[in-house]
């Protein structure tokens, strides 16, 4: 799979790089192995992923641990999907997909921002991107087992068209299992609710689109799968602590100021 990359930081402990696929890939690629642990962080999009014959998905609320000891495989379906990714020189956790909170987008985000400005030291950020590294540790246990490959399609279902306001029986039809056992497994294995993690994938698709210059938010609103920019703004409020506009206003501050 052909990338552009961006590196952003290097030093001898680590490198920091943002990738763009070139080209859309549906199908499976061959098997992959990295040269040094790598940890990568899905920014857009979503793309399949398989390790020790355990297929799973990653989303913009995940993170891969890539070693030199796993070869891994990947598909993606979306050309232009982007990740960040930290390549460190030493080996610090085993492979397999990691939780990441939307918090970390903005953090990546405001750390590639302070370099491009000058605001902020290469130190500062070679230290976050180091702690970035030791807090996200905590890497899943992949099943094999049919009730997990049942989370894993409704994941992928969701996380391929997050404003879609698909129901509970819907999305445990694309996952082919119950709606009863669905509901139950999802929590379980992922943490959260049906609905809450596609909120989640939501308010990462608001974030992205308010950073990029978004002044509509009423369409963003529909563009998102809600009713309303009162739905809307209520929802991204309690995921970031401020409202749309506020974050649009502050967005649009920061641009100005790189100019």
């Amino acid at each position: 799979m052909a990338y552009t990359r961006q590196t952003l930081f290097s030093s001898t402990l680590l490198t920091w790089q943002n990738l763009t696929l070139d080209a859309a890939h549906p199908d499976w690629s061959a098997d992959f192995r990295v040269t040094a642990t790598s940890l990568l962080l899905p920014m857009t999009h979503c793309f399949g992923c398989q390790m020790n014959a355990v297929r799973f998905v990653c989303d913009p609320t995940t993170s891969l641990w890539l070693t030199p000891d796993e070869p891994y495989r990947m598909r993606r379906s979306w050309a232009a999907q982007k990740s960040s990714l930290i390549t460190l020189t030493v080996d610090v956790v085993a492979a397999g997909r990691a939780a990441l909170p939307l918090s970390v987008h903005a953090e990546l985000h405001g750390w590639q921002q302070g370099l491009r400005t000058g605001e902020v030291e290469p130190l500062a950020v070679e230290e976050a991107l180091l702690a970035l590294t030791q807090t996200n540790l905590s890497v899943e246990r992949m099943h094999a087992s049919s009730t997990h490959q049942a989370v894993e399609r409704a994941r992928e279902h969701i996380a391929s068209a997050p404003q879609a306001a698909d129901t509970l029986t819907q999305i445990a039809t694309a996952a082919h299992c119950s709606a009863f056992h669905l509901a139950r497994a999802f929590r379980r294995y992922t943490g959260h609710s049906l609905h809450g993690y596609r909120t989640r994938l939501r308010m990462g698709l608001a974030w992205t689109r308010l950073h990029q210059g978004e002044e509509n938010l009423t369409a963003l609103a529909l563009d998102l799968g809600y009713a309303s920019h009162s739905h809307f703004s209520g929802a991204f409020r309690r995921h970031f602590g401020v409202t749309p506009s506020l974050m649009r206003t502050l967005a649009h501050e920061l641009t100005l100021r790189q100019r």
